[in-house]
């Protein structure tokens, strides 16, 4: 299954579990409820493993990210398309060059020289300070991007768990005073 297809099919759960909760307290159903709060714990338990396995995987996934940039070098010289032109875009984007620094074309790319999207001007002219290159490499560049967005994302998690955690708290608090409504009944 794609993600797309996957995050779609997330989005309607969710949304079909809202609207069993929001049923279930209009309505006084506790059985709505009780779906609702079993699956808003089997969701907070879920997002609790996925956080933990994020964090512990880190530093493998960093690894295979620079990997899977150098194997990609040599498909640049190779015609492919896609490649070339990812390559491109994301030196010019990030102003860098190769995944490590410009040798790595040559090393690992097996190109005589590194691509025009590595010069700092269109020109490949050499600066006032003889540099022709960027002289970052694009595993930092995505490494730092990455980094600068996990902050903003770990964020939001955390503030849209509390949100989860306090409406499984109101959700138990109104089942809990619909039991006791109907038992005095």
């Amino acid at each position: 299954m794609s993600s797309a297809r996957f995050m779609i099919a997330l989005g309607v759960i969710i949304i079909i579990l809202s609207i069993l909760g929001f049923i279930g307290a209009l309505k006084s159903r506790l059985s709505f409820l009780k779906i609702f709060i079993g699956s808003l714990l089997i969701i907070l338990l879920l997002q609790s493993i996925a956080a933990i396995v994020a964090f512990t995987l880190r530093n493998k996934a960093e690894e295979q990210l620079r990997r899977t940039l150098l194997r990609s070098l040599p498909d640049y010289k190779n015609d492919n398309v896609d490649v070339t032109n990812e390559w491109d875009l994301s030196q010019k984007t990030w102003s860098c060059c190769g995944v490590d620094n410009v040798n790595d074309w040559i090393d690992y790319g097996k190109l005589k020289v590194p691509p025009k999207s590595c010069c700092l001007n269109d020109d490949c002219i050499p600066t006032s300070n003889g540099t022709v290159y960027f002289d970052r490499g694009c595993y930092g560049s995505a490494r730092d991007l990455f980094f600068r967005y996990s902050k903003a994302l770990g964020g939001v998690s955390i503030f849209f768990f509390f949100v989860e955690v306090f409406g499984l708290v109101l959700a138990m608090f109104l089942l809990r005073e619909l039991k006791s409504s109907y038992e005095s009944v």
